[in-house]
């Protein structure tokens, strides 16, 4: 059973930001099975991997607020900042032998992408799709 369930819950209808989001929930279910295997090179790469998409897909929601003129945009944007400088101290932290990763981290990153997903984005793709 995957980390992370892929549902009609989390679909927005707002194409290219379920894509994103499906790419996300794939990296890291991909991330939770190499938990076990202690395989920190593969660990390392696919955190890596993980924050690249999120940078992709923040600038992608950025310009999707900006051009809607999504009221509230910039607690939108500090949301992502915010998260995106966390996940990103813990990739520096694992990548130089400070810590290992942990299945808290992956939890938080679930717990994120839910809570995220549904009081950010869905607000967000309900607004490009009323003003597109």
């Amino acid at each position: 059973m995957d980390f992370i369930q892929w549902s009609k819950s989390v679909v927005l209808n707002v194409p290219i930001l379920d894509e994103q989001h499906k790419n996300m929930v794939d990296l890291t279910n991909q991330l939770h099975g190499l938990l076990e295997t202690k395989n920190k090179t593969q660990i390392n790469k696919t955190l890596k991997s993980i924050l690249d998409e999120m940078e992709i897909h923040f600038e992608t929601e950025d310009k999707l607020m900006k051009e809607s003129k999504l009221p509230l945009f910039f607690s939108h944007k500090l949301e992502h900042e915010r998260f995106y400088n966390k996940l990103n101290n813990i990739y520096f932290r694992v990548e130089s032998g400070e810590k290992q990763l942990t299945l808290d981290n992956l939890k938080m990153i679930k717990i994120w992408f839910f809570n995220h997903i549904e009081f950010k984005d869905r607000s967000l793709a309900d607004h490009v799709i009323a003003n597109s």
